[in-house]
């Protein structure tokens, strides 16, 4: 049920003459008491076939006889909480407030009170009204003397708008109620949105560190091969100059005695004798060629293995957040020296590397998927050699095209069935038996490549020939709206202006 039907709607009557006051209370008491009549009433007047306004019993009227006394009823009503619907309010009320100055303050408190502005005199039209008051739509002008119609007409029609519009007011404030409700909702989904993308970002960037984990995983015991091979060339070397120290060492200790024995004694064929069958038995000569060697092949067993763990190192470096310029020549020669032990025994690697610029890039990122297209050109190599023997090739060649770098990655392997070509950068497939590839390394380098560096992976294959896969990327990163209008900015100033 409304708030009406609970309530009286409480009228107001500000007339300094007391028979306004009663000539509108028998009005409104004629209604009371003509039920039938006012249904004929409401009917003619508003179209109704029902009952559309409530009965004029639910009508309470208060009296005032002056403004100042109107304005304190009105501040009082809603201290209540039990404010006025309408006020009917006389234009000249001497020696107080006339009515115009008399509802602009109480429209100072109360804003929604509708009036009826009641005057006997002329000189007073709606625009001199309008002038003082502004425009209002919830203001009448009523003339004298009434008449009875026109006041129930009022009453029904001022009280049913003020009614609506408090209704209206009130769906209008659930309905701000559900909008921050449902703003609140959506602000939250949108944090946990925000929350799982950071979650997906963190996750692919743990999923790219587990695969370049893996790849350096199933590297290491070839990497551990490759470092054992010049350690053992170290370890040779500095045994055979060992005992080479030890002939040499005795021979000086023999030199030295005598030396002291020279000193005294004339004859000393026998001592030279015997140090002669020691160098015989040193093998002076054989020491003076293979010596150096030995240093040779220590010297170049520690650079080996230093190349391989510098390789290492800067291949398994964490990346920077941000892009920094980096030399592809050098990561790629470092990729080939890490994967070595995939293709030494069934492929030749050949580097044909151009004059390419520093691209600016995240390196970390790249030198995983140069990494995984070498081991997979070994394994597609591999694939194909398997029955047949023989040794395949992989070429890697970098050229400066216009903007961009273009590396292409070439294997002599069985090329790329037609039937998967359109699958190989799907994530999780993968062609390669259990426990050899996890089919996420295509997918992750071309996220990387496309994704984080705006460049482009693609590939050409060709049966029983082969496949070359081709990166490009552009050397600087895309230009934002920013950073261009200070570009521009900045060429203005060099250049002296626009132009």
């Amino acid at each position: 049920m409304s708030e009406a039907a609970h309530e009286k709607r409480r009228i107001l009557v500000i007339d300094d003459n007391p028979s306004i006051h009663e000539d509108i209370r028998k009005i409104l008491t004629l209604g009371q008491s003509r039920d039938d009549e006012l249904d004929a009433l409401e009917a003619e007047l508003f179209g109704a076939t029902r009952k559309t306004f409530q009965r004029l019993d639910d009508i309470e009227i208060d009296s005032a006889y002056q403004g100042e006394e109107g304005l304190r009823m009105v501040e009082r009503a809603l201290a209540e909480g039990r404010p006025y619907v309408m006020a009917f309010t006389d234009m000249r009320m001497p020696p107080g407030w006339d009515g115009i100055e008399t509802i602009s303050r109480i429209w100072a408190l109360d804003p929604e009170l509708q009036v009826v502005l009641c005057t006997a005199y002329s000189d007073y039209d709606w625009h001199d009204v309008i002038s003082q008051v502004g425009e209002r739509d919830n203001l009448l002008i009523l003339k004298k003397p009434f008449d009875n119609i026109e006041v129930m007409q009022a009453v029904f029609a001022l009280t049913r708008k003020w009614a609506l519009q408090r209704a209206q007011r009130s769906r209008l404030s659930d309905l701000e109620a559900a909008v921050q409700e449902r703003t609140a909702q959506l602000q939250q989904a949108n944090e946990e949105l925000q929350r799982q993308m950071d979650e997906r970002v963190r996750m692919e960037g743990e999923l790219r560190l587990a695969q370049k984990l893996e790849a350096v995983g199933q590297l290491a015991a070839g990497i551990a091969h490759e470092i054992n091979t010049p350690v053992q060339y170290i370890g040779d070397s500095v045994h055979f100059l060992r005992g080479a120290f030890e002939d040499l060492w005795e021979i000086l200790e023999a030199w030295r005695s005598l030396k002291e024995k020279v000193a005294g004694v004339d004859k000393i064929a026998d001592e030279l004798d015997a140090i002669e069958g020691m160098e015989e038995d040193a093998d002076l000569e054989y020491l003076e060629i293979h010596v150096p060697q030995a240093f040779d092949r220590s010297l170049d067993g520690i650079d080996r293995v230093a190349t391989i763990v510098r390789a290492m190192k800067e291949f398994a470096h964490p990346d920077t957040r941000e892009k920094a310029p980096a030399d592809l020549n050098a990561a790629i020669e470092n990729a080939l020296t890490v994967a070595r032990n995939e293709y030494k025994y069934i492929a030749e690697a050949q580097a044909h590397l151009g004059a390419i610029p520093q691209v600016m890039c995240h390196l970390g990122d790249l030198n995983q998927v140069f990494l995984n297209l070498i081991v997979n050109a070994a394994h597609a190599i591999e694939d194909k050699l398997k029955d047949i023997g023989g040794m395949g090739r992989i070429t890697i060649s970098t050229a400066h095209e216009g903007d961009e770098v273009v590396i292409a990655i070439a294997d002599s392997g069985g090329g790329i069935p037609t039937e998967i070509q359109e699958r190989i950068f799907d994530p999780f497939f993968t062609t390669k038996e259990v426990g050899k590839g996890t089919g996420q390394g295509l997918s992750l380098a071309r996220s990387i490549i496309t994704e984080k560096h705006n460049g482009t992976l693609s590939f050409e294959t060709e049966a029983g020939v082969g496949t070359t896969f081709y990166i490009r990327l552009p050397v600087r990163p895309p230009v934002t709206g920013e950073a261009s209008a200070m570009g521009d900015l900045h060429h203005m100033i060099l250049g002296g202006g626009a132009g």
